[in-house]
């Protein structure tokens, strides 16, 4: 697949993204973070090109991106409750990431020499449990067609990408002198994470309105 097709699948993420921003101000406030987090994703998109056609590398970047994302991530967790009821959790998960982040990136100086392999198993690993206590309790609590629930087509694009990105790294790092096994692994992430990016347009449309954004609306009338 040549590397056009590659940057045009990445940047699906402005489909959710221009969705989410248009109904910024509707959506209740605990699904902002995820609006934030597509618009890093975006911005990522951006950087790396943007470093690639400069340096011929974009490590640094992706990097960084991924200690920010991780973050992101985290927090939104916490804004849907399940890390509010539990704030000595989320407090060990934030430290947890920062210090892995800082041994391997900055310690281990993998920064501009490599990609964190060991950091982003962690978040991937995290994210995907996290979404799966989410889901399960959206199963319990939740009568409607989960389909068309937010939160749970958020997290079924977390866990898709989670598994995929532990599956990935896995093999990063028992055999990273074999580039046409990443090669592959690139070309494949692309097409996933171009579906995933058509699951969050369709978990923003899904998104549940702020209680007091009709009423305000009609008052204003």
């Amino acid at each position: 697949m040549s590397n056009t097709a590659t940057q045009l699948l990445s940047f699906t993420v402005l489909i959710p993204l221009i969705m989410g921003l248009a109904r910024m101000n509707r959506v209740r406030a605990s699904f902002h973070p995820f609006l934030l987090f597509l618009l890093l994703a975006f911005t990522a998109e951006v950087v790396s090109e943007i470093s690639i056609h400069l340096t011929k590398d974009n490590r640094i970047p992706s990097n960084i991106y991924i200690l920010l994302e991780a973050g992101i991530i985290l927090y939104l967790f916490y804004t849907w409750g399940f890390l509010k009821k539990r704030k000595w959790l989320f407090a060990a998960l934030a430290a947890t990431y920062l210090v892995t982040w800082v041994v391997e990136n900055i310690c281990m100086g993998v920064l501009a020499n490599g990609f964190s392999s060991y950091f982003v198993i962690l978040y991937s690993l995290t994210t995907v449990f996290l979404s799966i206590s989410e889901i399960n309790a959206l199963v319990t609590s939740y009568s409607d067609n989960l389909f068309r629930n937010s939160k749970f087509l958020i997290c079924t694009g977390f866990i898709v990408i989670g598994v995929y990105s532990l599956i990935t790294e896995g093999f990063m790092l028992i055999d990273p002198d074999n580039s046409k096994i990443g090669r592959q692994i690139f070309e494949i992430f692309a097409f996933i994470n171009a579906f995933v990016n058509i699951v969050y347009a369709v978990a923003v449309y899904f998104m549940p309105v702020r209680d007091d954004y009709y009423f305000s609306k009609r008052f204003k009338a």
